[in-house]
């Protein structure tokens, strides 16, 4: 039994009250209390923000209050309408619902296996499984934590293993799951299921990476025949994907360690250029940045998560710069960093999503004789971006959501353009000399 949190895709249409009367009495409602509305009015909205027409849409891009269409709602309904409640709004050119969750369970954290955070919320989070059992979504209510013993209405959302089948099921869009507790009978299985070294199958790796990024081109070799050694698959551009991707193949022959809960163990990593970065010089950093990552985690058995940060730092700076990152320690700034390269500028990755047109890429299933095993944990392609200096002292200083604010301003793919101006810098010379406005 697996608990798991939603949240939604970055790509898809955000929208809002047409009105801020609405907007208050509404959507706050929605974002807070947890109670019946008893609403039948069709309630107006507009288009906040452009984006995908997904069965699962935003709320000025916020994953609460969930807003889906009716195919959702059809799809849904029979699992939980008796823990939400449908409110319907009207948009000029669709219709749509905000899901009121009202199942709010009252002190189901087990506290003594959570961790707070500093924020009235939790780092690790574990329930206490009677009373999550049968709950396909809920909010929690909860009374200890980092600000006093007040009770605490959650915004996230939780939903359960059923409710996550039915999404797959019917091929519901705009749905993203990050999984947040199992039960300690899943966890008991976890070491039999998933074995320390656990190697994939060329064809299953090219076949998957192939699928969602473009033809192969080239395979590099591991310097190696050690476990802990990687080679490369590189993917030529395609319409779809208009960059040189280069994937590891061979850290995800180790199981990593992981946080409780999480099944991100298996790992890969990818990166994307507009220019070959086995032909072109100026690029070479690149699988140089990928073998630096991997081989430090596989190595030093350590995690690589989304939205982990890895300065390009002296050896002694970046185990204490991880070290702080797990503990939720101040890092220590300035970074001391230095570029990749004297072209490029670029001081550091953070470990991000993949491409919107990617999102499938992200997962690889195990297979043996081309079957998914139940139990078996994929192996994650996990992307990284290159940051500049001051871009990875803001993260630091301020988080990755305060970040990834200030440089989503033009888009997902201007993030992949190694030709990007510093977030932080109105004018800085460019990756090959040329100056960007």
């Amino acid at each position: 039994m697996k608990i798991w949190k939603l949240s939604t895709s970055l790509e898809s249409e955000q929208i809002a009250a047409a009105n801020k009367e609405d907007d208050e009495t509404l959507f706050k409602n929605l974002l807070q209390q947890g109670e019946y509305l008893h609403s039948k009015t069709n309630l107006p909205v507009e288009t906040y923000e452009k984006g995908e027409l997904n069965n699962l849409l935003t709320y000025k891009g916020f994953a609460t209050p969930p807003i889906i269409d009716g195919y959702a709602v059809q799809s849904l309904e029979k699992l939980i309408s008796e823990f939400v409640e449908f409110v319907p709004l009207t948009h000029p050119e669709y219709k749509c619902y905000a899901v009121n969750i009202v199942n709010v369970i009252n002190e189901c954290v087990n506290y003594s296996e959570s961790i707070p955070d500093d924020f009235g919320g939790f780092d690790k989070l574990s329930f206490i499984e009677d009373k999550v059992k049968r709950q396909p979504i809920f909010r929690i209510k909860y009374t200890e934590h980092s600000l006093g013993d007040f009770p605490i209405i959650s915004p996230e959302i939780y939903v359960s293993d059923a409710f996550r089948e039915v999404v797959f099921e019917n091929g519901l869009t705009g749905f993203t799951f990050y999984e947040v507790w199992s039960s300690q009978e899943e966890e008991a299985s976890v070491e039999e299921l998933n074995p320390f070294v656990r190697e994939s199958l060329d064809e299953d790796v090219e076949a998957h990476l192939q699928a969602y990024y473009g033809p192969i081109i080239r395979r590099v070799e591991a310097e190696s025949a050690e476990v802990t050694e990687a080679g490369f698959y590189e993917m030529a551009p395609t319409e779809s994907v208009p960059f040189y991707t280069v994937a590891t193949h061979g850290y995800s022959t180790l199981r990593l360690p992981t946080p409780p809960g999480l099944d991100s163990a298996y790992v890969e990593l990818v990166m994307h250029a507009d220019q070959d970065p086995f032909e072109d010089k100026r690029y070479s950093w690149i699988p140089q940045v990928m073998h630096q990552v991997g081989s430090f985690a596989v190595n030093h058995m350590n995690w690589i998560g989304q939205w982990m940060v890895f300065p390009n730092q002296e050896l002694d700076r970046y185990v204490d710069t991880y070290e702080r990152t797990l503990t939720g320690e101040k890092v220590k700034l300035p970074l001391q960093v230095q570029p990749y390269s004297p072209e490029s500028g670029f001081c550091g990755v953070m470990v991000v999503p993949p491409l919107p047109q990617c999102q499938e890429a992200f997962m690889m299933p195990y297979l043996e004789n081309g079957k998914e095993t139940h139990g078996e944990w994929p192996a994650y392609f996990h992307t990284l971006l290159p940051l500049y200096e001051e871009e990875m002292e803001y993260y630091f200083q301020h988080g990755q959501e305060a970040l990834l604010e200030k440089m989503m301003e033009n888009g997902i793919e201007h993030l992949f353009n190694l030709h990007r101006p510093n977030t932080f810098k109105e004018k800085r010379k460019g990756f090959f000399g040329r100056f960007n406005k």
